[in-house]
């Protein structure tokens, strides 16, 4: 069995999308935990202000200030940065917590099991820290607590007893949450996938298209073009009443792996018998899909009800250049359709181009 599912259950990608989300969704289950921590440790120190040795505990009062001032710091960040480095904050009340830990035993030669292993529980309530985060946690508290057997007066050797087996025992339910949260994370994916991908074809569908162009745009680089086709089955209509729905639906799959294998890096299935594609392109491949009609033409697939006697297409390609300002979606759809509609009054059959002028 491997130890950590965040490091086998997904790509390197795929777990830090994932850990961005945890943190994310989880960010005020976070903060309430820290508003328990202060409270709990002013709870002690307002005890200890009625404690005849008030000086005994002056010290172990300064740590537990500190570590609420960690707290108030922390619900602090957490608001204002982002989410993505959140569970690695929590590293430092490890090290507070062992310092504790020496100065408890040092004030009151003695440190009760309890301690350490509400330490090591509470580390399991906040989410985003998964098994090897927890590992980490533990460890620094197991080191704490056994440089307190070697090198105080002290004996704790039951504390350690009880704190490794209530470690074993945290592992193993860490071991199990890791593993169905991130099952969840990928039913989600799944669901997610489906919901923008065109069941018939497999190419994206219209819901997911401005996404995928918006993260596009944002690659762009200075000098480059964003190049939008729209593309429609000629006389598809006919072919459907002709040979029917199923038929129809059959060459809508063979029109869009025809479409798939034109480079481009967006293919959409935009809605009934209308497809997409967007490419980014250097200035010398404004001649992208140039041979788009000569493609339905080697292969023919055949529809006695059109004048080519074979499924062909019309099309209009709009190319729009990253100068001062990004492309816009909206200006090349406007000029893909006006392209293409071009091409059908001009016969079908055909390709329109038209380069934007910024």
């Amino acid at each position: 069995m491997q130890l950590l599912p965040s490091q086998f259950y997904f790509s390197s990608a795929t777990e830090h999308d994932f850990q961005y989300l945890l943190n994310k969704n989880t960010l005020h289950i976070a903060n309430v935990t820290l508003y328990l921590v202060t409270v709990f440790l002013l709870s002690f120190i307002f005890i200890s202000w009625f404690d005849d040795k008030k000086e005994s505990t002056s010290t172990i009062n300064i740590l537990r200030i500190i570590m609420v001032g960690l707290s108030v710091y922390l619900i602090y960040i957490n608001k204002k940065l982002k989410p993505e480095k959140l569970h690695t904050r929590y590293f430092l009340y490890g090290i507070l917590f062992c310092y504790f830990f020496w100065t408890y035993v040092k004030t009151y030669y003695e440190l009760h099991e309890g301690g350490p292993m509400l330490v090591a529980a509470a580390f399991v309530a906040i989410p985003m820290l998964h098994l090897g985060h927890k590992l980490v946690l533990w460890s620094i508290i197991a080191i704490g607590l056994l440089v307190i057997e070697l090198y105080s007066s002290i004996s704790i050797i039951w504390t350690l007893y009880f704190y490794f087996s209530m470690v074993i025992v945290m592992a193993i339910i860490q071991y199990q949450l890791d593993i169905l949260l991130r099952k969840q994370y990928q039913a989600e994916l799944l669901e997610a996938e489906k919901a923008n991908i065109d069941q018939l074809t497999g190419m994206s569908n219209r819901h997911s298209f401005d996404k995928h162009c918006k993260t596009l745009i944002k690659k762009l680089k200075p000098s480059q073009y964003l190049a939008l086709a729209m593309i429609d089955v000629d006389y598809f209509k006919k072919y459907n009443d002709n040979y029917g729905h199923l038929e129809g639906d059959n060459v809508l799959v063979e029109v869009a792996n025809r479409l798939k294998d034109c480079g481009a890096d967006i293919t959409v299935r935009f809605g009934g018998e209308e497809f997409i594609l967007v490419k980014t392109v250097d200035e010398n491949q404004l001649h992208w899909l140039s041979d788009l009609t000569q493609r339905f033409a080697n292969e023919p697939i055949a529809h006695a009800y059109s004048p080519f006697n074979y499924v062909t297409v019309s099309a209009g390609v709009a190319y729009d250049k990253y100068c001062q300002h990004r492309p816009s979606i909206e200006t090349l759809l406007a000029t893909a359709d006006t392209a293409m509609y071009k091409s059908k009054a001009a016969g079908r059959n055909r390709l329109t181009v038209k380069v934007i002028e910024s």
